[in-house]
């Protein structure tokens, strides 16, 4: 497939001031979350634009949600290292406190 047949597929422009299609997934990436907000603030009444606007959060949402879950379980993983690495730097000293008592009854 060439370049040109791909794009007319795709619908991908390479000209940067080249107007793009109103309402389409690029558009909506590009808004802000206040110009989200504010579409949404206008309710039922703005039709697609609402529709549209309402999706484009709930994804804003799932990806940021998707972000924090991903990091709380990084989080954890540490977490969980971190205690056993303690657990075995105190069975360790316990052992040596052992073993020199041992050696050494007092």
């Amino acid at each position: 497939m060439a370049l040109d047949e791909q794009v007319a597929v795709t619908g991908i422009s390479d000209v940067p001031n080249e107007p793009r299609e109103t309402f389409s997934a690029a558009w909506w990436q590009n808004r802000t979350a206040e110009e989200l907000r504010d579409i949404i603030k206008r309710g039922f009444a703005g039709g697609e634009a609402f529709q549209g606007a309402v999706a484009e959060a709930e994804r804003r949402g799932r990806e940021a949600t998707q972000r924090l879950r991903e990091a709380a379980a990084v989080e954890a993983e540490r977490r969980k290292n971190r205690m056993r690495i303690v657990g075995l730097a105190a069975l360790a000293t316990l052992i040596v406190l052992v073993s020199i008592g041992w050696y050494y009854p007092g």
